[in-house]
């Protein structure tokens, strides 16, 4: 399991590497509303509660309680800032972003930074996409993007608020499915982020 979240990470991290070196590209576009599944009941010895980062600026639920990683990467501009919430549950890891851009996303369309988002997946070795499309979450585009390597078959919501990408992940053996992704994934919320 180890492997699935190194692979995670490294997922999300050259994702960010990407953002703070390509330049702008394309023009606005509509995305549809990304649809809300329907929550797959979990497993009865899973706790699932809503977890509030106003600091972050969002909500979501986990079925235990995720733990908190914060790194920096330098850029031509300045400093990014990743903060991820993880939490591990049985094969599955589910981990919620929040990558702060800062002015390395000044100039730059969503559409960008959300193709930069989906090259930094799939220069993890060996994987490919199996599905992709547009979402937005009250009125912020968005993209998710299904991916699969040897190893991690991975789904996951990447949205651009401002100059700030809130992405969330459910990763698991390639040989697995975790019944409550849809529940994880459709329970991220947008709220009030607070100054810190």
């Amino acid at each position: 399991m180890q492997v699935i979240r190194h692979s995670m990470i490294q997922c999300v991290s050259l994702a960010v590497a990407l953002l703070a070196m390509a330049p702008a590209l394309g023009a606005q576009s509509a995305a549809t509303p990304a649809p809300r599944s329907a929550a797959t009941p979990a497993p009865p010895t899973l706790n699932w509660k809503t977890y509030s980062y106003p600091a972050a600026g969002f909500s979501i639920s986990f079925p235990a309680e995720p733990a908190r990683d914060e790194k920096t990467q330098g850029a031509a501009l300045g400093t990014i800032l990743f903060t991820s919430y993880c939490a591990h549950i049985a094969d599955a890891d589910l981990c919620a972003a929040v990558i702060d851009q800062g002015p390395e996303a000044t100039g730059l369309t969503p559409e960008a930074l959300l193709e930069r988002m989906k090259m930094g997946l799939e220069l993890v070795a060996h994987t490919k996409t199996l599905n992709e499309r547009k979402i937005n979450l009250d009125g912020h585009q968005g993209e998710e993007v299904e991916t699969v390597s040897d190893k991690v078959h991975v789904i996951t919501r990447v949205y651009l608020v401002d100059n700030t990408l809130y992405q969330t992940m459910v990763s698991v053996p390639v040989i697995e499915k975790f019944p409550a992704t849809a529940r994880f994934l459709d329970s991220f919320r947008l709220i009030h982020r607070t100054k810190n």
